[in-house]
């Protein structure tokens, strides 16, 4: 599993499974990228951030415990793998573990659902 955050050309951050796609003729040259199980992730406004350091010119600020919140990236594609163009990518990262915890969870929950042994209710959110 290669679970990245990909930055859109649209400005949209989505986590998911990420895999290069090439071609037979030159497979060291990537064409595209497959992502699976795609979710739009973003932090909430957190609260007030807690005052670091204070000089005369600067204010120094630390967000704590940020909401991550996640969402269907495509939530009316069929599939759960979506094909994306070399030049929609402006980058790919890895992510903080706690993020991808909550995302493997997610993924995992979601999986049986569509397998018919989950309930059909889950909060994305909770992790």
């Amino acid at each position: 599993m290669s679970v990245r955050i990909v930055r859109l050309r649209s400005g949209e951050d989505v986590i998911c499974d990420l895999y290069e796609i090439t071609t037979k003729e030159d497979p060291e040259k990537a064409v595209g990228f497959q992502m699976n199980s795609p979710y739009s992730v973003w932090v909430s406004v957190p609260p007030p951030p807690k005052l670091v350091a204070e000089d005369e010119n600067e204010i120094t600020t630390k967000i704590s415990e940020p909401n991550i919140n996640f969402q269907p990236w495509a939530p009316l594609s069929k599939e759960k793998s979506i094909m994306l163009k070399l030049d929609e990518v402006v980058t790919a990262f890895e992510t903080h573990d706690e993020i991808l915890q909550k995302y493997n969870k997610l993924v995992e929950v979601e999986s049986g659902r569509r397998n018919g042994s989950g309930t059909g209710e889950t909060d994305p959110n909770e992790g």
